[in-house]
């Protein structure tokens, strides 16, 4: 229980709950866009799993995009990605290091 108020702590202190749900807001809207914009997305499941694996650079190549509006929504999802991965590396970096302390 005290770790998870150390954790809460970090995390409100740095802003990174709402960073956290700001990401997963654009991954969501951002699927929806790619949903409606790409032809080879066939489901939201599709254009969630896409989203996802592009935010994390992954990409397995099993789906690409091929309009403009679609690869510009991937543009920012990879940058929007590697700046919240980053991050969470930091607050849990953060985190163990509060953890130390104590």
């Amino acid at each position: 229980m005290r770790n998870l108020r150390i954790l809460r702590k970090i995390t409100t202190t740095t802003g990174f709950n709402k960073f956290t749900a700001s990401f997963v807001t654009y991954l969501l809207v951002a699927s929806g866009i790619l949903y409606l914009a790409e032809p080879s997305l066939h489901s939201y499941g599709d254009s969630l799993w896409y989203a996802f694996v592009t935010a994390t650079t992954v990409g397995y190549g099993d789906l690409v995009a091929t309009t403009i509006l679609g690869r510009i929504i991937c543009v920012t999802l990879t940058l929007y990605g590697l700046i919240f991965f980053g991050c969470l590396s930091g607050v849990i970096v953060n985190y163990y290091s509060e953890l130390n302390k104590k």
